[in-house]
């Protein structure tokens, strides 16, 4: 593409020129002069294309040197296209003569491939011969042109530099906007000491420009952290690039105003030790780029025999840095409101007060700040600008309709990402560039960016790397650590899709220039002359000419599809088409003449089948078929296409595999989830080189076949959700490099292959949702590479000899999630000790008792007096987040559950305690400070939930606890002046749940926050007291003394559910006077009768479903005049003889759905869920 770009694509035509193949096409005699000369030009630009592309990334470049740029880049992609014509006819011509493709044939053969007397043939060598000839030349020209420019030399390893500005520790607290909350959670992170570590590293990491330098700015020099002696020794290092001791040291001696010479390095770090040593300190390491994990644990050293409580405050574009140092979760700098962002442009663009006197230019400037993208270097930017321009309504609309990338030498935002774009490697500046293909705010697919950056030759195979696809990952994670690509979304902890900052998208376009077009909806269609890559989102025909149609290297292209096939027709050069989600139905043989394709989508189409002629393109590497309903067949030579590495059949439900597959012998991913027509497994083992292999979905597999073991490559294997599999073979053992498999949801599954030890390198074994799995392998806990396991089980004494002890997770080091199955069949409390849960850095833990109910007690192997000490010694990592205790029949809880739960498991979020029928007390859950969601259920033995405080509780849900009756929810305490006062125990609680719990009653009311309350099968009385409850408008006030009494605050309910209350005949009156209620659900209550006329007095009700209710004859739909939406469902006795609805006075409502079926009313939206 454009700046930065040409060094990796002269880079990667020498590197063709000088491959093995080249070699032999070489020999040729028409062709040797030339490449050798043209290798020789190529190396001579190479040693000073550094010099000319930092000039044109630092903006220094002549008119004269960009265009000498351009006229390289030009002629560089004109020889890679030439190349690989050249190969490809090779490849062809050994398709056609096969006896050659041996080897060991003499080289006179191989050069045979492009001299037989074929009259075609020869036509195609004197056209090669003429182009090489005019390319020779042109890059001849060019070469000498060089020297016009003084240019230095440089070997291909230099790296551009650039000299980051400096920074202070001084900001105008005043100018800041937007940072509040930000600033606070840096100023209290600062100030903690409960950390584990006596030095804590803290990270500001976001996009540059969005204000992680002021930031840290504002903390460094908030009283709370200047004043009190906090901190013995402040002090501000400003480190940019330059990640090194000396870089530190000057200013922290200064700071500690120390003497000691900066030019012997021993002495330089025993200053520093000195310094630092027993000494509470704040170091702030402002901008630091180093990705060097060496550097920094070296640098460590110095800073660790600081006093408990010292912090080093780092701020970096790169969470990859963040990582590297060890830092608490790095708090991510968001971007600015648009009132913010207006607030900044205002005060630069105009004089205090002045902007009064412009008041036509106000809504203008106030899109001009949109454009910001909410990074308020940008608004400072442009409404510094703005000060100067004309302040005239035509002025101001021209910026407001420019792209910001074209004000990049006005000062604006651009200058600043680019100090992370120079940064960046050759190779993953042409991937950054190529992002620019995308429209702004697009969902970009991870695994398809990546295959496109593959196919377009932007990424080559290393020696120390498996797989252009592991480079290719590297590579995307490289962007999103410097934040280039951001908004990832995951899907099962995998990132699936990110999208541009609008700023960044703006850098890609500006760097890429005309080489990229993208033209969305109505936009302007003209494509220029220099492009090479383009995007249409348009069911308009792009006007192009043929010299650009046939330099075209990408066209991604999501119109209606009817004219597409003209359009690419001439675009010979091509190696990418994607079509995905056209519409077109199909693909015309004439597909077979783009020789040079490596990637085609034709994902989401209707396309019915394929042609034989695609068989011919030698080159292809992806081929997505993915969501094509109606394809049925694929070609049966589909085997021709030896270098196809990526085939995507998931979702074709109607296809057929053709055994040729089994050719494919460079296929690197085949995923055939959702194929429900395979039948035969067998060709698919044969792909040797296969890496990745998604089966998920096959409701018919039952089982693999034992040749899935000659798929020794194998990484990844997904049999996920095969309902119906029984079994893995045995040979799946053999599988020496697979480091996935993911059984989740195969619920027949009954056991895993028995000699799983084998499987050495396996990092994830994902099982969760097995619901018939027996037990867990012998030798399980030998995978000492293992990180992820859903699913742990324990079996049974019969199958004691087969299955592994609990005891075998003792030296996995397993992160994330961990269910742990058949804790009733531990033999040895001995063996949940050596499972060792605590040193496990688990996220989720789920251990379960299989109880046959609450009243038989359980079916376990151990006395009843060691059940409890089985949970006493699985006790879990303290950074666990999540905690689910199921079927425990011991008496009591275990220590770190009782009165240490806070310090034990202080980062719980949320605790689910089910079927525990001897447990008659619960823990202080009152001491986790984090937790938000609480769920207990048939725990018939507790009578009270304690008083405890849950001070960021959010939702909490009890069930089935028949003896639960006290429930206090406000305390009288004393205030810090000795005054008594009132305060609520659930003061966050917004959703409530009670399910079977028929003497339950808040004292004295419910929680004020409660907004959402939903009662499941309860009686009348009790319903109506809870109800009851909800209306307390505050707490009674207190009268003794000089008492006083503070009123809580209540939000009121907004959503009530009540469901299967049996003997309700009409709704409690206290229902009455919830004035806030906005939503009514009522389900499944059988004796309900009648919905009373007072119902239309809660005037802010917005949607009332009621479902099940056999019984009801009357609803007042008239009187509830602020409806806007009602549902009814399964009330029979609301409808006539003939099944119409009796009630016609609802036309007043918006949105009503009956029963599913269709009845139409004046305002009636949908009667469709």
């Amino acid at each position: 593409m454009a700046e930065g770009i040409a060094f990796d694509l002269v880079k990667g035509v020498l590197g063709k020129l000088g491959s093995a193949l080249w070699h032999e096409i070489g020999l040729l005699r028409s062709f040797k002069d030339d490449a050798d000369d043209l290798r020789s030009n190529f190396s001579t630009i190479q040693a000073v294309l550094l010099d000319a592309e930092e000039r044109s990334s630092a903006g220094k470049e002549s008119h004269a040197l960009r265009d000498w740029l351009r006229k390289l880049k030009d002629a560089a992609y004109d020889a890679d296209d030439l190349l690989d014509e050249i190969r490809t006819q090779a490849t062809l011509r050994q398709q056609q003569y096969p006896e050659v493709q041996n080897q060991n044939q003499p080289a006179e053969k191989v050069r045979g491939f492009l001299s037989r007397a074929n009259p075609m043939h020869l036509k195609f060598k004197r056209k090669m011969a003429h182009r090489m000839k005019e390319l020779r030349e042109k890059i001849g020209k060019i070469a000498k042109q060089r020297h016009d420019f003084g240019l230095a030399e440089a070997g291909p390893g230099r790296q551009a530099e650039f000299k980051h500005p400096e920074t202070f520790s001084v900001v105008d607290k005043k100018k800041v906007v937007g940072r509040d909350g930000d600033k606070e959670k840096i100023v209290k992170l600062l100030l903690e000491n409960n950390s584990d570590h006596d030095v804590s590293v803290i990270s500001i990491v976001g996009l540059g420009g969005l204000g992680k330098t002021t930031l840290a700015q504002l903390a460094f020099d908030d009283g709370r952290v200047t004043g009190q002696q906090r901190f013995d020794l402040r002090v501000w290092v400003c480190v940019s690039t330059d990640f090194h001791m000396k870089t530190i040291a000057k200013p922290v001696i200064s700071a500690a105003e120390e003497n000691c010479a900066l030019d012997n390095s021993d002495d330089v770090a025993s200053c520093l030790v000195r310094i630092f040593s027993q000494k509470r300190f704040l170091v702030v390491l402002d901008d630091v780029w180093n990705e060097d994990q060496e550097k920094w644990e070296k640098l460590k050293v110095l800073f660790k025999d600081g006093k408990k409580g010292s912090k080093i405050l780092v701020t970096t574009r790169s969470k990859k840095v963040a990582t590297i140092m060890k830092t608490v979760e790095p708090h991510h700098v968001k971007v600015l409101s648009d009132d913010d962002c207006w607030t900044l442009f205002k005060r630069r663009a105009f004089d205090e007060g002045e902007e009064n006197d412009y008041l036509s230019l106000l809504e203008i400037g106030k899109q001009i700040a949109r454009k910001c993208g909410g990074v308020p270097l940008a608004a400072n930017a442009l409404g510094s600008m703005m000060r100067f321009k004309s302040r005239t309504e035509d002025a101001w609309s021209a910026i407001r309709d420019s792209e910001i990338w074209r004000l990049e030498e006005e000062g604006t935002i651009l200058p600043s990402l680019k100090l992370s774009y120079i940064q960046m490697p050759s190779a993953l500046k042409q991937c950054f560039a190529y992002c620019s293909i995308f429209p702004k705010d697009y969902a970009i697919n991870k695994d398809d960016l990546i295959r496109q950056w593959i196919a377009l030759g932007f990424i080559s195979l290393h020696e120390t790397w498996t797989s252009m696809e592991d480079i290719g990952n590297e590579f995307f994670n490289d962007l999103v650590w410097m934040s280039f690509l951001q908004d990832v979304e995951e899907n099962y902890r995998k990132v699936t899709t990110c999208r541009m900052h609008d700023l960044v998208h703006d850098l890609a376009q500006s760097v890429a220039r005309e080489e990229v077009a993208v033209i969305v909806g109505e936009e302007s269609t003209w494509i220029p002359e220099g492009c090479r890559y383009v995007s249409i989102y348009s069911h308009f025909t792009p006007q192009v000419s043929i010299t650009v149609m046939r330099r075209l290297r990408a066209l991604q292209f999501m119109g209606s599809g009817s004219h597409i096939m003209a359009f690419y027709s001439e675009a010979k050069c091509l190696r990418l088409l994607d079509l995905q989600g056209s519409e077109i139905s199909m693909l015309p043989s004439s597909i077979g003449k783009l020789k040079l394709l490596r990637y085609l989508d034709l994902s989401e189409t209707r396309i019915q089948e394929l042609p034989e002629s695609i068989t011919s393109l030698c080159n292809l590497q992806t081929l997505n078929l993915s969501g094509c309903c109606e394809i049925r067949t694929l070609p049966k030579s589909l085997g021709r296409l030896a270098n196809l590495r990526i085939l995507d059949l998931r979702d074709c439900q109607s296809l057929t595999i053709p055994d040729s597959i089994s050719n494919l012998q460079n296929l690197y991913a085949l995923n055939l989830s959702s194929c429900e027509k395979v039948i035969s497994l067998a060709p698919i083992c044969h792909l040797k080189n296969l890496h990745y292999l998604n089966l998920s979905g096959l409701n018919s597999l039952v089982t693999l076949p034992e040749s899935i073991g000659n798929l020794q490559n194998l990484r990844i294997l997904n049999v996920s959700e095969c309902y119906h599999l029984l079994s893995l073979p045995s040979s799946s053992s053999d599988l020496q490099h697979l480091e996935k498999l993911d059984i989740s949801g195969c619920k027949k599954l009954c056991e895993l292959p028995k000699m799983i030890q084998k499987l050495t390198k396996l990092k994830e074994l994902l099982n969760s949702d097995c619901l018939e799995l027996k037990g867990m392998p012998r030798g399980i806990g030998k995978l000492v590479s293992l990180r992820e396991l859903s699913l742990f089980v324990i079996g049974k004494q019969d199958c004691v000899e087969h299955c592994a002890s609990i005891s075998e997770l003792k030296h996995l080091k397993l992160v994330g999630k961990l269910e742990i199955k058949g804790l009733e069949n531990v033999t040895s409390p001995v063996d949940t000790k050596a499972a060792n849960l605590i040193e496990k850095n688990l996220r989720y833990l789920k251990l379960q008792w299989n109880i046959l109910s609450a009243e038989e007690g359980m079916d376990t192997v151990l006395p009843a007096e060691e059940i409890d000490t089985v949970l006493e010694n699985l006790r879990p990592h303290q950074k666990l987040e999540n905690l689910k205790i199921e079927g425990y029949a011991g008496g009591k809880f275990p220590s770190w559950m009782m009165n240490r739960i806070g310090p034990c498991l202080p980062n719980l979020v949320q605790i689910e305690l089910m079927n525990m029928p001897r447990c008659s007390s619960l823990p202080s859950l009152g001491q986790l400070p984090f937790l938000k969601k609480l769920i207990i259920r048939n725990m018939p033995a507790i009578t009270n939930l304690g008083i405890d405080k849950f001070p960021a509780l959010t939702s909490l849900e009890l069930s089935s606890m028949p003896m639960l009756r006290e429930w206090v929810t406000v305390l009288t305490v004393d205030d810090k002046k000795g005054r008594r006062e009132r305060v609520s125990i659930f003061p966050c609680l917004t959703f409530l749940r009670l399910y079977e719990c028929p003497q339950l009653r808040p004292e004295p009311c419910l929680p004020p926050s409660v907004e959402s309350l939903a009662i499941y099968r309860t009686s009348k009385e009790n319903l109506s007291l809870i109800l009851e409850c909800a209306t307390v408008d505050s707490v009674t006030p207190l009268v003794d003394g000089d008492a006083i009494s503070l009123q809580l605050p209540k939000k009121g309910l907004r959503h009530v559910m009540i469901r299967e209350c049996q003997q309700l005949i009409c709704l409690p009156e206290s229902l009455r006077g919830l004035t806030s209620l906005q939503w009514l659900t009522i389900w499944d209550c059988k004796d309900l009768e009648r919905i009373e006329d007072w119902l239309g007095e809660l005037t802010e009700l917005q949607s009332f479903e009621i479902s099940g209710c056999s019984s009801l004859r009357y609803l007042p739909a008239h009187k509830m005049t602020a409806l806007k939406k009602l549902s009814i469902f399964e009330c029979p006795l609301l409808f006539n003889a003939a099944g119409q609805f009796v009630d016609t006075s609802v036309d007043h409502i918006e949105f009503v759905r009956v029963n599913l079926r269709k009845y139409k009313y004046k305002k009636q939206v949908s009667s469709s869920p």
